[in-house]
């Protein structure tokens, strides 16, 4: 195997004997001067296939621990669940496990109200969360709320149903590329279209519209966290207070509290990050 460009210094870009691209974990495999041919595969620890290149830049924010505690809760959900999973789906799921305890440690809560539903609904998958918060709690020493089962399960729920989502609503890449823009002229920004980031914030984007198609919005139980969000970010909830407004205007959909919060908390992660060009 050949290390042919470094991401950080325990994971790079490689080619196999069979010239196919991967991306392998090893301790130090990112220390030397590349290329260079690995010499004992046994300091492999992970290798990853058909890696989407928007997600090389995710490496460098989370830490191959949460990476690897991800890859094992995915190599059980690929026993466990039916449907194909992307090859990716270890990546987002690492993103959400690190914002997770990202959140914990600074001390944010978020209730999870429709717990019983996704419970009772999605069997499986919520098995998976509770599995995996138990996981996370053994290999990272952090122990995650109750709730935090509902939200992995949703993860793989999502992953499971987005792709159908753009089918089922013909419009939504209308409307989603109409909230980019704005969000982009208010805080006068460019968001790269081609980043994880842009993809991610689309994927939430897509759930959120998922659930209004569906008429399934949610009473808000963040009521606290709510008010705390809106008066430390007065410009996101200014913002979000405009999407809101379009979508009332244009699709007749009205967001309540909850859903404004889950809006200002992943509109302010969009742009804090480097792919946001003021």
């Amino acid at each position: 195997m050949k290390v042919m460009k470094k991401i950080n210094n325990n994971i790079a870009l490689c080619v196999d004997d069979h010239h196919r691209e991967l991306i392998a974990v090893g301790t130090g495999i990112g220390f030397k001067q590349c290329p260079y041919e690995i010499e004992n595969l046994d300091t492999i620890q992970r290798t990853f296939y058909d890696v989407d290149p928007m997600y090389y830049n995710l490496l460098n924010e989370i830490s191959v621990e949460v990476l690897e505690v991800a890859a094992r809760i995915v190599d059980i959900a690929r026993l466990k669940i039916e449907s194909e999973l992307s090859p990716n789906v270890v990546f987002t799921l690492a993103d959400h496990i690190n914002f997770a305890i990202e959140r914990i440690k600074k001390n944010i809560h978020i209730q999870t109200p429709l717990y019983n539903d996704i419970q009772h609904l999605y069997e499986t998958e919520f098995n998976l969360g509770e599995t995996a918060v138990k996981m996370i709690q053994q290999s990272m020493k952090v122990k995650l709320p109750k709730g935090e089962a509902c939200n992995i399960a949703m993860h793989f729920v999502n992953a499971e149903t987005i792709s159908s989502i753009s089918r089922q609503m013909p419009n939504s890449d209308e409307v989603i590329e109409e909230i980019i823009e704005m969000i982009g002229a208010y805080f006068q920004i460019h968001i790269d279209r081609n980043s994880f980031n842009y993809s991610r914030f689309v994927s939430h984007l897509l759930y959120l519209l998922k659930r209004q198609d569906k008429a399934d919005s949610i009473s808000s139980e963040n009521r606290t966290m709510f008010v705390y969000v809106k008066e430390q970010y007065p410009k996101t909830y200014e913002c979000v207070l405009n999407i809101r407004d379009y979508l009332m205007n244009e699709m007749n959909w009205t967001l309540n509290d909850e859903e404004l919060l889950y809006l200002m908390l992943h509109i302010n992660r969009l742009c804090a990050r480097a792919d946001c060009h003021r």
